[in-house]
């Protein structure tokens, strides 16, 4: 099992917003088995950090991919809110032992 952990920045003017595609993103993670969701923000002002788990290095590869997508319908819509796009988006995946 993969830890995936994603931070981000929000620009201030779209945090209202913000939470409405974090709420849609949170709904799709279990169709590409993802569990344990939680976000949080993080002590400096607009930092996002989310966090959940998926079942093998392969999922992560295809989930942060998926999360890079200008094009998707859903993880797409971070492009507006995150100051830089996309590719502002830190990814980091902790390996838990069995």
């Amino acid at each position: 099992m993969i830890q995936m952990i994603i931070q981000y920045e929000v620009k201030q003017s779209l945090l209202g917003q913000y939470r409405e595609a974090i709420d849609k993103i949170s709904d799709m993670l279990p169709e590409f088995e993802a569990d344990m969701f939680s976000y949080s923000q993080s002590d400096q002002r607009n930092m996002f950090i989310e966090s959940f788990y998926v079942p093998t290095e392969a999922h992560y590869h295809a989930m942060k991919k998926l999360r890079l997508s200008r094009s998707h319908s859903v993880f797409g819509r971070l492009e507006d809110f995150v100051p830089g796009g996309l590719e502002r988006i830190g990814f980091m995946a902790i390996k838990q032992k069995r």
